[in-house]
């Protein structure tokens, strides 16, 4: 046998797959689905990443093993946003379509929990939520877990990363004692351990291979841009496509919502998505973009976990996201279903260092891009402006005795002036004034590095080659970051205090929310990795070592 007729699954979860047309499973589904099926009790972790099929690799066992004539909840999935808990329960919906008297819930902030108390109360085998709201309904006596069979963790560091640790411990001291736990992760952080540690059992583990991490199906481009030139670029590679239908990442809700109105005022049919928007104007706004109601979505990281649309045909990274799984997360976005993508990421002269970073750890080609020119837009533009004009002279018209004054006018001008009427008809629709300007930076000096050094001192980047962009330094990270209070002083003068270094070997230091990096000659890495080791800073020890960009 082959396929999923392998895992001997009920025939109304067989007919279910034969009409969503899932005929072959993914790595992660090939290697959770027995153990999970076949076996009772089992503890469990699967390590894969978004777009990878997940979600139905823990959603067929859940809906093999319920039982139907028990209305008690016998499975409990936790996920990180609103978005991928209606996304689980959209799937869990379309599996369950032969499965008589199954009731699902989704549980979630936002909307009333009254609603959800009555269906509770009423009875469902399957729970569905966030951490925040599920605590909510522990704490009323609402939803009660005494009977849980199987307690599912999904995206378990990214909820980890949100600070959502003591909701999921709270979850856990709740759940029955011989509940099953599957966990389900992108990594293999330390809190990720730690849960499998505490709660699991001699868990079993799976691993989808990095080699699958990035979509195939997906071309990976970056581009040298200044960040006050960046809406530039973005208008400049929009109107250089002749279908764009993508999100574009920010970093924060500010930057989404500015990007997002500046768009609109242009004249692009866009949308923003964020964690300040309620969750009905958020539902609102998936649901008209799934439905192509507008082609360009604007949205932070979290705001944007769990929409799932296969025909998505870009996604652009309007800056360089923190950590690298991030990023994976985001261009699985799109070269979905066999089709294809584009990711493109903006950086500063500096980044590339960790856009090479991200080539080697996931075997990735990620090629440097120039924004097109003014040329190049205006070539695609007067292409799709000759275009509607053909398929207009082609028209039949059902109003032809209304339009005889329009077409009896027409006859009294010359052939000059019909031309030029037509010329400024189709540029007045498909050409804005706005990108003839001389506003508009010159993006081939802007975006385009040699070897040589800049006025800054600075080696400079060649266009044509990421490898040769300072193989001499290299990049040591400590796991230490600004939500513990650290700053650059302190990390430079933790550096200093090994005595193996001094302040002008020290290249740069950057700080992100859990971890600081800092880059140095390589010939000196190895000795200050072994100086600091088991140093503390702030009163904590800090573990260090090399980056995988080295």
């Amino acid at each position: 046998m082959s396929g999923f007729k392998k895992f001997n699954l009920s025939k109304e979860l067989m007919s279910a797959l034969d009409r969503l047309e899932f005929t072959i499973p993914t790595e992660i589904q090939e290697k959770a689905i027995p153990v999970l099926v076949s076996q009772d009790g089992v503890d469990f972790h699967g390590q894969a990443q978004t777009g990878t099929g997940k979600t139905l690799a823990f959603s067929i066992p859940i809906l093999q093993k319920i039982d139907l004539k028990k209305r008690q909840v016998q499975a409990l999935i936790v996920a990180p946003t609103r978005e991928l808990v209606l996304q689980i329960c959209e799937t869990l919906h379309k599996l369950a379509t032969f499965q008589k008297n199954i009731s699902i819930l989704p549980v979630y902030g936002g909307v009333s929990i009254d609603n959800q108390m009555r269906t509770l109360k009423r009875g469902v085998q399957i729970v569905v939520g966030t951490p925040g709201r599920l605590n909510d309904h522990l704490r009323r006596k609402t939803l009660l877990l005494d009977n849980l069979d199987t307690l599912v963790l999904d995206e378990a560091d990214i909820m980890l990363d949100m600070g959502f640790k003591e909701e999921i411990d709270a979850i856990l001291a709740k759940t029955a004692k011989d509940r099953r736990i599957w966990l389900f992760s992108a990594t293999t952080k330390s809190g990720i351990a730690l849960i499998k540690k505490e709660h699991m059992s001699n868990p079993t583990s799976v691993r989808v291979c990095k080699k699958n991490v990035t979509a195939k199906n997906t071309e990976q481009f970056f581009s040298v841009v200044p960040s006050t030139h960046r809406f530039h670029a973005l208008r400049r590679i929009l109107d250089n496509q002749a279908e764009f239908y993508g999100i574009i990442f920010c970093q924060t809700k500010l930057l989404t919502a500015e990007v997002s109105q500046k768009l609109t005022k242009s004249g692009y049919n866009a949308a923003c998505l964020h964690g300040d928007m309620d969750q009905k104007m958020r539902n609102k706004v998936i649901t008209k973009f799934k439905n192509k109601s507008f082609d360009v979505l604007v949205a932070t990281d979290v705001a944007a976990r769990g929409i799932d649309v296969n025909d998505l045909t870009h996604v652009i990274n309007y800056s360089l996201p923190e950590d690298q799984e991030s990023y994976i997360h985001r261009i699985g976005r799109t070269g979905r279903a066999g089709k294809k993508g584009t990711a493109i990421t903006f950086i500063n002269r500096r980044q590339v260092r960790q856009i090479k970073s991200l080539a080697m750890k996931f075997k990735a080609d990620i090629k440097p891009m120039e924004i097109p020119t003014l040329a190049d837009v205006m070539r695609v533009k007067m292409g799709k402006a000759l275009e509607y004009f053909a398929q207009s002279c082609g028209k039949e018209q059902t109003l032809n005795g209304m339009l005889d004054p329009l077409r009896s006018s027409m006859h009294d001008l010359s052939k000059d002036k019909l031309v030029n009427g037509v010329v400024n008809i189709l540029s007045d629709r498909f050409l804005n004034a706005d990108d003839i300007g001389n506003d508009i930076p010159d993006f081939s000096k802007l975006s385009s590095y040699d070897e040589k050094n800049d006025r800054s001192g600075r080696r400079r980047y060649n266009k044509n080659s990421i490898e040769q962009y300072d193989k001499n330094l290299s990049e040591i990270v400590l796991h230490v970051g600004a939500e513990d209070g650290i700053k650059k002083n302190d990390i430079i003068k933790h550096f200093l205090r090994s005595k193996v270094i001094d302040r002008k070997q020290i290249s740069r230091v950057r700080i992100i929310k859990k971890r600081s990096f800092v880059v140095v000659c390589s010939s000196i890495a190895g000795k200050v990795i072994h100086a600091l080791k088991g140093k503390s800073l702030h009163s904590r020890k800090v573990r260090v070592g090399l980056t995988n960009r080295n």
